[in-house]
């Protein structure tokens, strides 16, 4: 009876063990969660002094927020077409013999520029001069010297590489935002810095059972001649909508944790962190989804000066005080 007095006792204050010790782990959450809280809140809040001649010596440069139509970029894939969009086959006026060949595979040659000179026997020998009907790069060469000619065969193959064609295919999830005449900003992996502007000017009919994606036709600026047939590239596709949102640069975007920043100007010396939501982003430009543009009470306003030029180094700046507090 004792021994069973005895376990039961140990029982109970086993139980309320427990209850105290939960009891203590959620006040202790509760204090860590309120801290947490307080801490975004101050993060968000949180202002920087920096002093004219710190602006300048970081160049800090500012932009001003303002109302955009909003712009979704869609991503696309794929490659420059095998044969240029403009190519001409040049043949000889007259049957006879190559006596003088001047062009060559890869030159570059200007409209009505002599490739070479046939000699026409036909009683008497009289010379010929074959010139190119277009500006462009010789891509094909086909006859040497002392070769007979006739006025149907290629001697040479001119192309005009100034403007390519490129086929890039699209997610049928994004079909629905691709239309006739949209630009598009296409990159190689050759040229990471260079932007080429193309347009499209072909939306297939059909859906690749196998890929998902509806080829495009684009035809690519390529007046610097660094775009090559063959060439596999990217591109973004910006498809404008009805709708107005807030915008900043994106050079004004820093990340910071899971939280994307920007800095707003507000005085000579002072710049307030704003925690943002973006909508959609371009190279360019950030649209911001959750700030009413108008209202008075809101963090950020159409209007309000925003760092652009120095905000990385102004985030830099905040980590570092951050760090040293600790």
């Amino acid at each position: 009876m004792k021994n069973l007095r005895l376990v039961s006792v140990v029982l109970i204050s086993f139980v309320l063990g427990i209850a105290v010790s939960q009891g203590v782990l959620n006040k202790s959450i509760g204090k860590d969660r309120a801290a947490e809280t307080r801490t975004e809140e101050a993060a968000a809040a949180e202002e920087l002094s920096l002093s004219k001649e710190s602006q300048e010596l970081i160049n800090l440069i500012t932009a001003i927020t303002r109302l955009s139509v909003f712009k979704k970029k869609v991503s696309v894939f794929g490659q420059i077409a095998q044969d240029a969009e403009t190519s001409v086959h040049v043949v000889s006026p007259v049957i006879g013999t190559i006596v003088d060949a001047k062009a060559q595979i890869g030159w570059s040659v200007k409209k009505d520029e002599i490739l070479c000179v046939v000699s026409k026997i036909n009683g008497e020998t009289s010379l010929h001069e074959v010139k190119a009907p277009i500006a462009g790069i010789v891509i094909g060469a086909f006859a040497k010297v002392s070769d007979r000619v006739d006025t149907v065969s290629s001697i040479y193959t001119i192309a005009d590489l100034t403007k390519l064609w490129a086929t890039l295919e699209v997610y049928e999830k994004d079909i629905a935002e691709i239309k006739l005449g949209q630009k598009v900003s296409v990159r190689t992996v050759a040229y990471p810095d260079k932007v080429f502007e193309g347009e499209i000017i072909f939306i297939s009919p059909r859906v690749d059972e196998t890929s998902h994606t509806i080829k495009i036709r684009v035809i690519v600026d390529n007046k610097d001649m660094m775009l090559k047939l063959g060439m596999f590239v990217s591109g973004d596709i910006i498809s404008e909508g009805g709708e107005k949102y807030l915008s900043v640069p994106a050079d004004a975007v820093q990340t910071m944790g899971n939280d994307r920043i920007i800095f707003l100007k507000t005085g000579d010396n002072k710049f307030m962190i704003r925690k943002i939501k973006v909508k959609a982003e371009t190279k360019e430009e950030v649209f911001i989804e959750d700030v009413p543009s108008q209202e008075r009470n809101a963090q950020i306003k159409e209007g309000d000066e925003v760092v652009v030029g120095g905000a990385f180094l102004l985030k830099s700046e905040l980590l570092k005080g951050e760090l040293e507090g600790e």
